[in-house]
């Protein structure tokens, strides 16, 4: 199942780049520090690391990094964010188990 979860992830990426007309052989991302300390099976990520996202998929899918996981949703979670318009009324009405809080915007990643 974490598998599946995680290539699922990694065509949501590669769609969100297409989306919003990224180049993710050079778009950049910083790992934060909630990122670093994920759970799990790893692709071994420290806070402030800057990857592109090429890189991070293959984090995501070679070791099957949990943490590249969430470093990917927290960035695409932001974009999707900051581009569509999400309100308060959306922060209240969208949910999620273990991130629901706003600085982290996994919860937008797939919503």
């Amino acid at each position: 199942m974490a598998s599946l979860t995680k290539m699922a992830t990694c065509l949501t990426v590669m769609r969100l780049c297409e989306h919003f007309k990224l180049d993710y052989e050079t778009e950049e991302v910083t790992v934060s520090s909630k990122a670093s300390y994920i759970g799990g099976t790893s692709a071994k990520l420290k806070a402030g690391d800057i990857l592109t996202i090429e890189q991070l998929l293959y984090g995501l899918m070679l070791p099957s990094g949990n943490d590249a996981s969430f470093v990917l949703a927290q960035h695409f979670g932001r974009m999707v964010y900051d581009k569509w318009g999400y309100t308060e009324k959306h922060n209240r009405l969208i949910k999620s188990y273990e991130y629901n809080y706003h600085p982290y915007y996994v919860k937008y990643f797939l919503h």
